[in-house]
């Protein structure tokens, strides 16, 4: 037997030392219960909902492309290849996040235009047009998004081409251009 000295931090600040005499497995055992607990405590906000608090089972996803997309009028730009795709919300062959939960959000992208042309993009928010990239000038430019969202479950995120221009996203092999997503808070 030994003495168990545990230090508690729970969510309203107050802080608790408990002492106790116990085997070192009964010690691991209920130190992973009050753990379990704080997590569980955590996770409640006091609505009787829990929030998952393992990675795999957030939702998010970083897509890129790698290759050149011809945009038509209004068109959706397909990031078509995935380094991380968690709940498999993200369409590669649409372009198009679906949100498997309610909550907010961020989302942010990286696109590139084709040396000496324009590329105007929008971030669309189901059939609402949010936040805009536009780029214009000599060389390759970057144009960036970046924007925290409300959503409720099965809300659509996209990048679509504006208006009628005919337009070309550029890309190659070193994946210049991204889309991530990723729930804030439930």
């Amino acid at each position: 037997m030994q003495l168990l000295s545990i230090l508690l931090l729970f969510l309203t600040g107050q802080i608790f030392v408990v002492n106790s005499s116990c085997c070192s497995k009964l010690e691991n055992s209920l130190f992973d219960d009050l753990i379990g607990m704080m997590l569980k405590l955590k996770g409640t906000g006091g609505h009787g909902t829990r929030i998952e608090l393992s990675p795999n089972k957030m939702p998010a996803f970083t897509a890129y492309r790698d290759t050149v997309q011809d945009l038509s009028s209004r068109e959706i730009v397909r990031f078509d290849k995935v380094w991380t795709n968690n709940l498999n919300a993200y369409d590669v062959t649409t372009g198009v996040f679906t949100a498997p939960i309610t909550g907010l959000y961020h989302f942010s992208a990286v696109v590139m235009s084709e040396a000496g042309k324009n590329l105007f993009l929008h971030l669309w928010h189901n059939d609402t047009r949010t936040a805009a990239s536009y780029t214009h000038g000599d060389g390759y430019k970057t144009g960036t998004f970046d924007i925290v969202l409300n959503v409720k479950k099965d809300d659509r995120i996209y990048i679509r081409c504006r208006g009628n221009d005919n337009q070309r996203i550029f890309s190659n092999a070193d994946s210049y251009i991204t889309f991530s997503g990723y729930l804030i808070a439930k």
